[in-house]
């Protein structure tokens, strides 16, 4: 059905089947795992993710407690597997940027650091190998317990005021990183923009040529902010490696293609987020809230 509310639909059993929808599909692919390698990690934080953002939309009804304790419980089916994810993560920013530099001469610049960046995710995919054993029963009895959500209340208004707090944060985590452009902020802010991508989705249906034009600003940003966390995230990691000298040379080439690639993607991400995150989020709140009009839940 998508990822996404529908307006002839009550809305605490529209949200309650988004919940029930993440959770599913999670559980379908850790019972029946992807051939393609990774792809089982990658969907399943992405189906923990779009469901966290879809809980904090109804934390007006349930309350910060409730919430919170939930939400803690996702995250953590989520930590199950968050080295082997990052280890993958770093191998395929790698991969990506070996392709860039081997275009015309097709060598590869990187092969030590290849070498050991593969070793590194065969280890953390051995050692996290019967991970979906452990995340099933967990999304079970979550999914049991969001079943059971006191929804009965909630209105559109309660929804569009929380995504408006969502857009807040978001401009706190632009400003503070505006400020302080670290990798730490970069990626704090980043976590603000997913949120706020994701809520969108949801409610797209309220008005879908708007929602969905604001919401592909969204993703374009959290896109860079991606793209530029991943390389910052394997520039950290080969920090580690400064003393090896087989890797030196290597080490040299790839620092400096990683900070070169990640000042464009800084600059062009807070040049996007300027502009996405100008709007006060009380008038950004009151536009989403306008179409909602009189519509009855």
């Amino acid at each position: 059905m998508g990822y996404r509310l529908k307006l002839r639909e009550p809305l605490p059993e529209g949200l309650k089947r988004v919940f029930r929808e993440q959770i599913d599909s999670a559980l379908e692919l850790c019972r029946h795992p992807a051939r393609q390698r990774g792809v089982t990690v990658h969907e399943v934080r992405k189906h923990l993710k779009k469901l966290r953002a879809a809980m904090r939309i109804s934390v007006a009804e349930v309350g910060k407690n409730q919430h919170a304790r939930e939400d803690r419980c996702v995250r953590e089916i989520g930590r199950l597997v968050s080295d082997l994810r990052d280890a993958q993560v770093r191998l395929q920013t790698l991969i990506q940027l070996r392709d860039e530099k081997a275009k015309g001469s097709g060598e590869n610049h990187f092969p030590h650091i290849e070498e050991l960046l593969s070793l590194e995710r065969e280890s953390f995919s051995a050692a996290f190998a019967g991970w979906q054993r452990q995340a099933i029963p967990r999304l079970e009895r979550v999914g049991g317990r969001l079943s059971k959500w006191p929804l009965a209340s909630i209105t559109w208004k309660q929804i569009c005021g929380t995504v408006g707090k969502t857009y807040k944060r978001g401009q706190r985590g632009l400003a503070k990183t505006i400020k302080k452009p670290e990798p730490e902020n970069f990626h704090a802010w980043r976590k603000r923009v997913k949120d706020i991508w994701y809520q969108l989705r949801i409610l797209q249906p309220l008005n879908r040529v708007v929602l969905e034009r604001i919401g592909t600003d969204a993703e374009i940003l959290g896109e860079l902010l991606g793209r530029e966390h991943d390389l910052d995230f394997l520039l950290a990691r080969l920090e580690n490696e400064g003393g090896d000298e087989t890797l030196r040379d290597e080490l040299m080439q790839l620092q400096k293609l990683i900070r070169k690639r990640g000042g464009r993607l800084r600059r062009d991400a807070l040049e996007l987020g300027r502009r996405f995150y100008a709007e006060p989020s009380k008038a950004f709140a009151k536009r989403i809230s306008i179409f909602v009009g009189k519509r009855k839940v």
